[in-house]
């Protein structure tokens, strides 16, 4: 497994990975829209080969799959989800698995989410979907399920940068939060040990937080008062329906619990919340706000 390609690799998962890859003697190639954006040039720096493409045109890049082991795929983020959207992700990962298929790529590993099972009930061609796809092909593959992202408290629908924490999710329901540099190790070790993880689904998770202990941590750390907003589900309808229906299920059911003890057995330490937020969480949070003011 010497050749990777990480698609999606300018993002926040994928670049993770990258690093992680390149550090343990891979060699990285990464797929991105825009070579001359500042993560490309960072990563080509660090020693990825950069190519140009886009899922969406997946012919183009039958050579490049010729080339390559190993498949890192990581599928563009959608931030205001629909029937339409979800479909359309279903098809370009399943395009994605049939070239790989065809190209003979060695293992492809697939990041989806955490309870993408449970959310096939009202999703119903979504990442499951393409976890299926995989795992039934004749390839070798795992996928990765990773948790919400610790990074997502910098989008500006948190509202942190104003001085508020907008919480959509069910105030005081815990789920558990991973940083994605934890996904980008643990998918290097997975990459390492394809073998032991070939047709493996892992949950991948690290503490559990209610919205309500994160709010009470970022005061803590920033040393101030911060304006909770409760988002009502109402207001979540109208925005997708999709992710209302998701905040349900969180609220009714919450997540299958992760096996912590078989994570510990590859990766023994994740980065606890409190410890992301003293190493970077905080000092981004408060660049956030002099941005703003």
């Amino acid at each position: 497994m010497e050749r990777i390609l990480v698609t999606g690799a300018t993002g926040k998962q994928g670049s993770a990975a990258v690093y992680e890859l390149l550090k343990n003697n891979f060699e990285v190639f990464a797929l991105t829209r825009n070579p001359q954006s500042s993560e490309a040039r960072n990563l080509k720096k660090a020693g990825a080969v950069l190519v140009k493409g886009d899922l969406e045109n997946i012919e183009a890049l039958s050579d490049l799959f010729k080339k390559v082991n190993g498949l890192y795929l990581v599928l563009p983020p959608v931030w205001v989800s629909s029937k339409e959207t979800d479909e359309k992700e279903a098809e370009l990962g399943i395009q994605t698995i049939k070239l790989a298929e065809e190209q003979g790529i060695k293992f492809v590993l697939y990041s989806s989410v955490l309870g993408s099972d449970k959310q096939a009930l009202f999703r119903p061609k979504f990442k499951f979907t393409i976890e299926k796809y995989l795992l039934e092909s004749n390839l070798q593959g795992a996928v990765l399920r990773p948790a919400t992202f610790m990074e997502n408290l910098f989008l500006p629908s948190f509202g942190l940068g104003e001085g508020k924490f907008i919480n959509p999710l069910p105030g005081d329901r815990a789920i558990p939060w991973i940083t994605t540099n934890d996904i980008g190790t643990f998918a290097r070790i997975i990459f390492q040990n394809y073998k032991a993880f070939n047709g493996k689904t892992v949950d991948f998770g690290g503490e559990l937080y209610t919205p309500k202990q994160v709010l009470k941590l970022l005061e803590e750390k920033l040393k101030q008062p911060i304006d909770f907003v409760q988002v009502p589900l109402e207001a979540l309808y109208q925005q997708s329906e999709t992710f209302a229906k998701l905040v349900e299920m969180i609220d009714k059911e919450g997540y299958d619990p992760i096996d912590y003890e078989f994570i510990a057995a590859w990766m023994p330490k994740l980065t606890g919340f409190e410890q992301w937020m003293d190493e970077t969480g905080i000092e981004k949070i408060k660049e956030l706000r002099s941005v703003d003011h």
